[in-house]
């Protein structure tokens, strides 16, 4: 199967069993073989990004260095993967973050603690509380490109994919996290068998959206997508039917 740089990507389980060597390549390093990944020694109590990294660094290649780049980030926790943009692709001083988290937990003092240290606290928008409300504090098509990492829950994650869509400008791209969510992962967030799941809204949202998307990244545990053009807001467009899912 072709599967160059914005193509549709027609067949993504497909896709998910052949990156799958790839992923395992560096899904084995642990903690402290990423010890120089940072430029400060901020305070991080878990891991679940510095894999993602190689990838990262080739899908917003295209954003590195450039003025002006404004990023969206829906569940930070300590801050982690929104201060390795900060340090790798949003390098340019005119460039910015908006994060939103329930900040819930102790962690929060931990985030505050990496911004600082950061030394750029400036550039950071912080809007704490439920995404689904605070999303509206950010401007239509301002965002370049938007990671969503919030709620493990499949109904939250499909509502934070619509409102990231009407936020992204044309040619934006989202990163959308927890594409697989082993049976352990979904006991520890509490979901119900009733609940779809991250990957179920993901599923559901390509499909929603497949005439406006191209698949640039397709990995096990997340999915990359590049707005190509705009569509009725996804507000409005998603809800009046029942939309497929990907099988």
């Amino acid at each position: 199967m072709k599967n160059t740089k914005d193509t549709l990507v027609k067949e993504p389980t497909l896709i998910l069993l052949l990156s799958a060597c790839l992923w395992a390549a560096f899904s084995f390093r642990n903690e402290k073989g990423w010890s120089n990944v940072y430029a400060k020694p901020y305070v991080f109590t878990s891991n679940t990004f510095t894999d993602r990294i190689p990838f990262w660094t080739k899908d917003l290649e295209e954003f590195k260095g450039k003025p002006a780049i404004q990023f969206l980030e829906i569940g930070t926790f300590e801050g982690r993967s929104a201060l390795w943009v900060l340090e790798n692709i949003l390098t340019d001083p005119t460039s910015s973050l908006t994060v939103i988290d329930t900040f819930d937990g102790p962690y929060y003092k931990t985030f505050l603690h990496n911004v600082n240290l950061s030394g750029q606290s400036a550039r950071f928008k912080i809007l704490a509380g439920y995404s689904t409300e605070k999303i509206k504090e950010v401007p239509l098509h301002s965002i370049d490109f938007a990671y969503i990492d919030g709620s493990a829950d499949g109904n939250v994650m499909f509502e934070d994919l619509k409102n990231a869509w009407d936020r992204v400008k044309v040619g934006g791209i989202i990163l959308c996290n927890r594409y697989r969510l082993t049976p352990h992962l979904r006991r520890v967030f509490g979901l119900h068998s009733g609940d779809p799941g991250p990957r179920e809204a993901i599923d559901r949202f390509i499909a929603a959206f497949k005439p406006y998307i191209s698949i640039i990244d397709f990995q096990p545990n997340f999915v990359v997508l590049r707005k190509l053009q705009e569509a009725t807001p996804a507000s409005q467009r998603i809800g009046r039917t029942k939309d497929p899912v990907i099988k």
